[in-house]
């Protein structure tokens, strides 16, 4: 037993601080590395149990405000990070086969590195919009796909930011960016303007864009793998995305076909619908 706890250790020690990018061994939430893990376990432990136990018995909370406020900065933010992505991109001439990472100390390695942070404190804002539905005694809007989402892109903003930040990754980013910047600028529109996107096919239009991101990022990820391109990324950072997009490309394909792709049954949707559909749907209903 003794020697297994002492791999473990080893193992702990070798991963989490002899692997990490030490040019972001000081950057808050990030570390110690630890921290991250404790965030998506108290954030599951309130929107799962501690929260609906403690709204059990009280109003829900009018947040209106706040959430106007909440949407118009992650659309400001999201928006300014894609360009400054795009900008870098563009910059760096990056590969769209297979990007290596800069670990250097040049200014514009220490840039990419810092919107790859960047990147990672807007996941764990995203968790706030979990907290606003157990707030608001909207119970059924916490969803295994959107709890899954929340925990399962933090989680994965903090592995690349901590050891691989940037480069063939970094699409990822451009390309998350951009779709939270369309999405959270409806949701804005829903509180604000509800006029403006009651009659409209904003969630179909939305939920074509999410298709193609994770289609393109399927193929992004899968090319060095498929091809044998060589950037010093290791596989293993490249098969978790590819499963992680597929696995979210057909949830998404299947919501879309059940629901856009013809005349809808009076029969109860099955629960994959419920729950990508309740991802987005969820979000629109502020006012009631």
């Amino acid at each position: 037993m003794a020697l297994v706890l002492k791999s473990l250790y080893w193992g702990y020690e070798l991963f989490f601080y002899e692997d990490q990018d030490p040019r972001s061994a000081q950057y808050v939430l990030l570390n110690p590395p630890w921290l991250p893990v404790v965030i998506i376990g108290a954030y599951l432990y309130f929107v799962l149990n501690l929260g609906p136990k403690l709204m059990a018995n009280r109003k829900p909370f009018v947040l209106k405000r706040l959430i106007l406020v909440y949407n118009l900065v992650q659309v400001m933010s999201n928006a300014v990070l894609c360009f400054l992505g795009v900008k870098l991109a563009i910059e760096v001439r990056m590969s769209l086969k297979c990007q290596p990472v800069d670990y250097s100390t040049s200014s514009t390695a220490l840039r990419e590195l810092q919107l790859v942070y960047y990147y990672y404190l807007l996941k764990v804002a995203d968790l706030l919009d979990t907290v606003f539905f157990v707030l608001r005694k909207k119970q059924t809007h916490v969803s295994f796909l959107h709890v899954y989402h929340h925990t399962g892109v933090l989680l994965g903003a903090y592995i690349y930011a901590r050891f691989i930040p940037g480069g063939h990754a970094l699409m990822l980013g451009l390309w998350n960016t951009f779709v939270h910047t369309v999405m959270y600028f409806y949701f804005f529109l829903t509180v604000h303007r509800p006029e403006l996107t009651r009659n409209a096919n904003w969630k179909k239009y939305i939920t074509i864009l999410q298709m193609v991101q994770f289609a393109y990022l399927t193929f992004h990820f899968a090319q060095p793998i498929v091809f044998g391109y060589e950037c010093g990324i290791h596989r293993f950072w490249l098969w978790m995305p590819t499963i992680q997009n597929v696995f979210m490309m057909i949830l998404f394909s299947d919501f879309y076909r059940r629901t856009y792709g013809g005349k809808r049954k009076s029969v109860s949707p099955p629960p994959v619908r419920v729950a990508v559909n309740s991802h987005l749907n969820s979000h629109i209903r502020i006012n009631k």
